[in-house]
C-alpha cells in the first residue's frame, strides 16, 4: 500500500504543476509542438515509475518508424498507460475508453485533448466508428495514436491468456490512416498492479517493452480481413513474450 500511496502522491503534484505548461499551451497553441506538449507526460509518467520502482527494459525503439504509425499493445495492468508513455518518445494520443471515470477527472481531461487522445464507445457502433475515423484522422496530420486492442485487462476477459483476444475492429484505425501498425509486447507488468480500480496495490518490478516490426500488409493488400492480421499480430506479440 505504501507504493501506491508514493504513486497517488506524485499524480496529485504532478497534475497540480501540470496547470502551468497546461495553461501556456492553451494560450498559445500553434506555438509549441506536438512534441512540446507530450514531453511534459513522458517525464511524469517515467517520474511516476521510478518513484515506485517499475524499471522498465526498452527493446526495438529503432522499429518506431519515422511517419505516423499506430501502436497496438497488451494490457495486462492498470499501469500500461504509464508504461507506454514512459516508453515512446514519439508525440502520441490514445485510444481510450468512453468511461466516466476517464472523461470526468478535470486535469486528466484537458491534457487528454491537448495530445489528441480519442473517447471510444465500446458499446455504440456508430459513435465507435466516429472514434476510429477521428484517430485515423488525427495520424493524417501528423499524429502517432496508440490502442489496447484486447478492448480490457487480458486477465479480466481471460485469465488463463498471455493475451486475449483483439477487437479486430480497433486496426481499422490503421487502415483508414493508411498507416504502419507497431505491436508493442509489454512483458511482466500484470503483477504491477493488483486491481481493476483506480486504486490497488502496486509492487515493484523489472518490465520489457518490446516494439516489434512494422506491420503493412494492410496497406500492400487493403482486402486483408483484420480478423486475420488481428490474429496474426496478437501471436507475434505473444511470441515476443513467450521468448
Amino acid at each position: 500500500m505504501f507504493n501506491y500511496i508514493k504513486f497517488a502522491i506524485t499524480q496529485i503534484v504532478g497534475f497540480i504543476f501540470s496547470l502551468i505548461p497546461l495553461s501556456i499551451f492553451k494560450s498559445s497553441p500553434d506555438k509549441y509542438s506536438q512534441e512540446d506538449k507530450s514531453r511534459f507526460l513522458n517525464l511524469h509518467a517515467k517520474k511516476s515509475l521510478k518513484r515506485v520502482k517499475i524499471n522498465l527494459d526498452i527493446k526495438g525503439r529503432e522499429n518506431i518508424p519515422d511517419e505516423p504509425a499506430l501502436f497496438v499493445a497488451n494490457h495486462s495492468s492498470m499501469l500500461d498507460g504509464f508504461i507506454l508513455m514512459a516508453s515512446i518518445e514519439k508525440p502520441f494520443g490514445c485510444v481510450i475508453a468512453d468511461e466516466p471515470v476517464w472523461r470526468n477527472i478535470p486535469i486528466v481531461r484537458k491534457w487528454a485533448s491537448l495530445v489528441k487522445c480519442v473517447y471510444m464507445n465500446r458499446e455504440n457502433n456508430r459513435e465507435g466508428m466516429k472514434s476510429i475515423i477521428k484517430a485515423a484522422e488525427n495520424i493524417k496530420n501528423g499524429q502517432y495514436m496508440a490502442i489496447f486492442p484486447e478492448g480490457d485487462l487480458t486477465w479480466v476477459k481471460d485469465n488463463s491468456a498471455i493475451i486475449s483476444d483483439f477487437k479486430a475492429g480497433a486496426l481499422k484505425i490503421a487502415y483508414k490512416a493508411k498507416c504502419p501498425i507497431v505491436p508493442v509486447a509489454i512483458k511482466n507488468s500484470k503483477d504491477t498492479y493488483e486491481g481493476y480500480q483506480p486504486y490497488g496495490k502496486i509492487n515493484s518490478k523489472d518490465v520489457c517493452v518490446e516494439f516489434l516490426k512494422p506491420v503493412v500488409e494492410h496497406i500492400e493488400n487493403p482486402r486483408c480481413k483484420t480478423i486475420e492480421l488481428a490474429e496474426k499480430i496478437r501471436c507475434s506479440m505473444i511470441e515476443s513474450i513467450v521468448n
